[in-house]
């Protein structure tokens, strides 16, 4: 960065700021290549500080973190809203437009979660299908929901779909994103499918709170999960 003068590092630093906030719109990761290449160009080398210093700036100005993502989304980065982390909330980073399709992720990630952390597209379906969602019909509230999940949803990264390898016809187990794991905790779901069933006591699941208590130990004993700038 010494070869920058100090007004040129201060609006690259901005500049990918901004940038940052329009892209995280779309609730898909933001690739440090396109900051690279539409923000930075010619400035690319000097990456690892200006995103330490938008990273900054973000947690300062706005109570927004910078979050890189991990395994095959590494070198992408989300932002998690600090500001709307509520005790009561079960999603936390939803825009006005998006509202309508909350309740239905907060079900998937019940399913998911329920199921023991994993389950196969089939059974997801199967499920979905109870409350009135089929893969095969377009819904009147969340339209095409078969692309909603498969396709927005995982390339947002509140899913991850795997497909099995030798599987024919194929088989596709669907997980927690990295997201929903900046976005909201397991217990909060627990929560939420006890009070469906109007169950005052969490530890009623047992395999599930176990699952609830051997996160939050992980969790305390790691740093909490930041941009890296390497």
């Amino acid at each position: 960065m010494s070869s920058l003068e100090a007004g040129e590092r201060e609006r690259l630093i901005n500049d990918v700021v901004k940038y940052l906030l329009i892209l995280d719109q779309k609730k898909i990761p933001i690739k440090k290549a396109d900051i690279n290449k539409h923000v930075l160009k010619e400035s690319s080398k000097a990456f690892p500080h200006v995103i330490r210093e938008a990273a900054k700036r973000l947690e300062h100005l706005f109570g927004i973190s910078l979050v890189e993502l991990e395994d095959k989304h590494k070198g992408s980065f989300i932002l998690v809203n600090n500001l709307e982390l509520d005790k009561d909330s079960y999603h936390l980073t939803w825009s006005e437009e998006e509202e309508c399709k909350q309740g239905l992720l907060i079900v998937v990630l019940s399913i998911i979660f329920m199921s023991g952390n994993v389950v196969t597209d089939s059974q997801l379906w199967s499920a979905l299908k109870k409350f009135g969602v089929d893969q095969d019909q377009t819904h009147e509230v969340f339209g095409n929901v078969k692309k909603l999940i498969t396709q927005e949803w995982a390339r947002q990264c509140y899913l991850e779909l795997t497909t099995l390898p030798n599987t024919d016809p194929p088989i596709v187990e669907v997980r927690w994103g990295q997201r929903v794991h900046q976005e909201t905790t397991k217990r909060k779901i627990l929560e939420y499918v006890s009070k469906i069933h109007g169950i005052e006591d969490v530890s009623h699941w047992r395999s599930q709170f176990a699952d609830v208590q051997k996160s939050e130990r992980a969790e305390g004993d790691q740093p909490t999960t930041s941009s890296q700038t390497t």
